[in-house]
């Protein structure tokens, strides 16, 4: 034999075999290739046979660190991650798709970009790719399962690499492909073979045909290499000992092959330049299996380099690049003009360019991902290493460089696995390192690239981001935050404020992934109070008038709508959304009657047209839902004024509405008027299911509801989160119904958290259930149906559904039909239901300094009067339920309109008829505390509480 010449090429350090072609790389990652080319497996684009190697030009550029033969095709891994394929594709061997019947040089499959891999492997014309992390993705032919795949008429070629599940618990190390088999090496040193086993090549001891990874149980002791022939295996144990079963060339029957007999037995009579019982002397290094032959490299026994032990395949293969402590050290200590800086500048580049590499740096431990982890990369790592990497200059600037260059644009952004998309989540991590050192954010780059994304690889993402820590995921959002504020100064510069759409379109997405994880991070965390200093309300207006009148937001004519990313603004912001909706329609009145004037010739100015509604004080609730029911639908969306009956009208800012408001609620909520149910003593309000009342009063309580929102008037109303849930068209849950019966919601829970095979027995629950004094039946015969720990979800869904939709909804259905009468159901729709809610009823953000700041006097009281100190001394010594008892008493509500205790103000009056043998008295409507003169801290905190306590009542907090 003689030996092959490489002419220019340095030490051979790695080679591979096909059927009639071989291909070998040098330590300078170059490839050569010789042999046969008739479907282009040598890569040189000659589609002949060479019988000089020759260097293949198309990989000329990379550092190619693994190449693989199969029959007609080659397969290689570069050092930065990227797989190349070329030769014959008639099954898809190529991982390139249908399209492609073969190819003479080299093409990228970039279907593998982004993951992390650690080997390549050919087999007859079938392939596969294993990675970092242990995932197996095959490709090819499947005929006899060869790629583990489940057996369908559709999976008998595979022509773009995929995920195979059945090798997932494996913890696959290594995969060798025969012609029509595959035998894979495990991290505990097991064997699984599968695909075809005619000659015995899959070493399974029983003679039943079984498709998928199985064991071969009979070899002792932990295997440490292993490969594969055409149609033999060879394993070399931890121990030396050399294993081979199936068989040489199989008699060939027209095209196919077609043995009389299948081999299903060890067999050790496989063509062999060297037979195993030949080798009990010596110490075997390493072994090969070419189509019908096998080699053994050996060492005497003696030779202290073979350590008494094999070399394991897994330790013989090559990695791609990726950081790691000896890395850092050395870059952190190059000095400025060494040629260690030189070459330490050229592996930066290296790894963070590549998606792959950097996803390598920081996989978690094969341990840890067993446990059940998701998310295979460690940003706490990640990030610790970023800010230490960044603390250098030079290696900031070529690290940021290398992302925004190179591994952005080479981003996976339309793969179907996971584990490519890891570098999704380590990009922030590095922005952030990056940021701290005042260089260019990633955000803008990195927003496009997901807004590029195919949505398969979207939701493979957004699953991750699911899965991510409330910090990690708030990290996310804070950086395209700030990416949005850097671009506000260009809001009126067109085409430049478009480059925010695309940031703004992502933390739309985290948004929704923060809504369907039950809202890990508070909506607050969206808000962007920046856009409002830049963002007038003109434009506010100007968005309104087009989404009044249904029209796209003509952004080549305007600057970028901020309305169509609602959850930017908080509700405060939102509410002036809300005022320019009634401030246009207001308008839009004026116009018409300005126009009415016009036709009629009068010369009076038109007023603007106001809702006047005159009611009876001492028939309050009957005098305005009669007047409510003939009221027509255009004047419900003007300015209300109301009058009451006898007495003179009085306009002065709010003060009426309130009054009227505040005394209309108290008594059509009060449970002895029967329109709402309270489940428990101090619970939120709900919908009967046997309503008392007729039904037109729910639709003409959603009218006030909506009147109340559309003149800023801030009254308490005690609905719980479900409702405006309802409003905005999501559906409630258990967490609602916890709050408005916590009794109920407690026992349902604990349904659901009995584990325990004795429910039937012990909570003799079944699917019929007690509401506001009706006994129903869930599902039908309900009664006779048992709750168990397979239907129990189910059982706990539907009582939830019956008490909190089905039961109410006709009733809420009017309710609801009122409250759109007035509102905009589209302007409605940029809250979420808690800003909703904080808008019409306030919120718990208390600030007790703020109040008192605030506070005005009147009459002989000031800041400085001896019983105003002594009373806030007092009130800064309560409990919070006793301030919370406060603000109900003197204003009517305990709870903080959506502007916060800035605007909330309220008066201290001395009052000539109290002394301090009363008790504070309160003028709720305005606001106003008639506190009598106490002599002593303990008397007034005495009277105080007393008039605290005397004011709690059922249905109010």
């Amino acid at each position: 034999m003689q030996p092959i010449q490489i002419q220019g090429a340095q030490n051979i350090v790695h080679v591979s075999c096909g059927k009639e072609h071989s291909l070998a790389i040098c330590n300078n990652g170059k490839v050569f290739s010789w042999g046969a080319g008739t479907f282009g497996q040598l890569g040189t684009g000659e589609l002949r046979e060479r019988i000089i190697p020759k260097k293949i030009d198309g990989l000329s550029t990379l550092k190619v660190i693994q190449v693989a033969c199969g029959n007609y095709h080659s397969i290689a891994l570069a050092k930065d991650g990227r797989v190349f394929s070329w030769g014959q594709n008639t099954h898809g061997q190529l991982g390139l798709g249908k399209e492609v019947s073969s190819r003479a040089t080299p093409q990228h499959v970039p279907a593998l970009d982004g993951i992390p891999l650690a080997q390549v492997s050919a087999g007859g014309a079938h392939s596969f790719a294993l990675s970092l992390s242990g995932v197996a993705y095959g490709w090819g032919r499947n005929h006899a399962h060869q790629l583990g795949l489940s057996p369908t008429p559709t999976r008998e070629q595979v022509f773009k690499p995929m995920s195979v599940a059945a090798l997932r618990s494996l913890d696959v190390t290594y995969i060798s492909c025969g012609d029509e088999h595959t035998a894979v090496l495990t991290e505990n040193g097991s064997i699984f073979t599968f695909g075809d086993d005619s000659a015995g090549q899959l070493g399974h001891s029983s003679s039943a045909q079984k498709t998928g990874p199985q064991k071969v149980d009979w070899i002792d002791g932990p295997v440490s290499q292993l490969a594969c022939g055409s149609y033999h295996t060879l394993v070399l144990s931890a121990s030396g000992q050399l294993i081979s079963f199936g068989r040489g060339p199989l008699q060939r029957y027209g095209s196919g092959t077609s043995p009389s007999k299948p081999y299903n037995t060890q067999s050790f009579n496989i063509s062999s330049l060297i037979s195993p019982n030949e080798l009990s002397s010596v110490q075997v290094k390493c072994i090969f299996a070419g189509t019908y032959v096998s080699f053994a490299s050996m060492c005497p026994s003696q030779t202290p380099t073979c350590a008494n032990r094999t070399v394991s395949c897994v330790e013989s293969l090559l990695k791609i690049s990726q950081v790691d402590r000896v890395l850092i050290d050395k870059w952190m200590s190059a000095g400025a003009e060494s040629e260690m800086r030189q070459t330490a500048k050229r592996e930066i580049e290296a790894i963070f360019s590549s998606p792959s590499c950097l996803t390598a740096s920081f996989l978690k431990p094969r341990s840890a991902l067993e446990l059940g982890c998701c998310i295979a990369v460690d940003l706490q790592k990640a990030g610790e290493v970023f800010k230490e990497l960044t603390q250098k200059d030079w290696i900031a600037g070529r690290v940021c460089y290398s992302l925004l260059n190179h591994l952005i644009p080479a981003l996976p952004l339309n793969s179907p696995h996971q584990e490519a998309l890891s570098s999704f989540l380590l990009l922030p991590e590095c922005s952030a390192a990056l940021e701290a050192q005042n260089l260019k954010s990633l955000a803008m780059p990195f927003a496009k690239a997901i807004s590029s994304m195919s949505k398969r690889s979207l939701e493979i993402l957004e699953k991750y981001w699911l899965l991510l820590p409330d910090s990690t995921f708030d990290r996310v959002v804070q950086m395209l935050k700030r990416a949005v504020i850097s671009q506000l100064p260009y809001y009126l510069a067109h085409p430049h404020c478009l480059e925010v759409v695309p940031v703004l379109e992502v933390l739309k997405k985290l948004y929704k992934v923060n809504k369907k994880a039950n809202y890990k991070l508070q909506i607050s965390n969206f808000y962007i109070n920046e856009i409002l200093k830049k963002v007038g309300l003109e434009d506010l207006r100007r968005w309104y008038i087009w989404i009044e009148k249904s029209l796209p937001v003509p952004e080549d004519k305007y600057p970028v709508s901020f309305c169509r990313f609602p959850f930017v603004f908080d509700p405060q912001s939102k509410m002036w959304i809300f005022y320019w909706s009634s401030h246009f329609q207001q308008e839009a009145n004026a116009r018409q009657a300005l126009l009415s004037n016009r036709l009629q010739s009068s010369g009076e100015a038109p007023k603007l047209p106001v809702f006047l509604l005159r009611v009876q004080r001492h028939n309050l609730v009957e005098s305005t839902l009669r007047k409510l029911s003939r009221v027509e639908d255009s004047c419900l969306r003007c300015q209300l004024m109301v009058e009451f009956e006898g007495e003179m009208a009085r306009h002065e800012a709010g003060g009426v509405l309130l009054e009227f408001f505040w005394y209309l609620f108290e008594e059509m909520t009060h449970p002895e008027y029967g329109m709402f149910m309270y489940c428990e003593h101090n619970s939120p309000m709900w919908f009967p299911a046997k309503p008392s009342v007729e039904m037109n009063k729910y639709f003409l309580f959603g009218l006030l509801c909506g009147l109340f929102l559309f003149n800023r008037v801030f009254v308490y109303v005690p609905f719980p989160l479900a409702a405006f849930k309802k409003l905005t068209g999501q559906k409630p849950s258990l967490d609602d119904l916890k709050e408005l019966s916590p009794v109920l919601g407690k026992s349902l829970q604990a349904v659901l958290d009995y584990e325990h095979d004795d429910i039937e027995e012990k909570l003799q629950l079944c699917y019929s259930i007690s509401w506001d004094n009706l006994d129903i039946d869930l599902i039908p015969n309900g009664s006779s149906v048992a709750v168990n720990n397979t239907n129990k979800k189910d059982f706990v869904n539907k009582y939830v559904d019956y008490i909190l939709n089905k039961s109410v909804n006709g009733v809420f259905e009017e309710f609801k039909r009122g409250f759109y009468k007035v509102l905009d159901k589209r302007i409605v729709g940029f809250f979420e239901p808690q800003e909703l809610m904080e808008v019409a009823i306030g919120n718990e953000k208390y600030d007790w300094d703020k109040l008192e700041k605030n506070t005005v006097y009147w009459g002989v009281y000031s800041a400085e009067h001896p019983t105003i100190k002594m009373f806030w001394e007092v009130f800064h010594e309560l409990t919070l339920d006793d301030k919370k008892g406060f603000l109900l008493f003197v204003r009517g509500s305990d709870r903080i309109p959506v502007t916060g205790m800035d605007s909330e103000k309220i008066t201290i009056h001395s009052h000539r008829l109290l002394t301090e043998d009363h008790i504070p008295e309160a003028q709720t409507c305005f606001s106003i505390l008639f506190l009598p003169p106490y002599s002593t801290k303990g008397k007034l905190k005495e009277k105080f509480l007393q008039a605290i306590e005397n004011n709690r009542g059922f249905g109010k907090q």
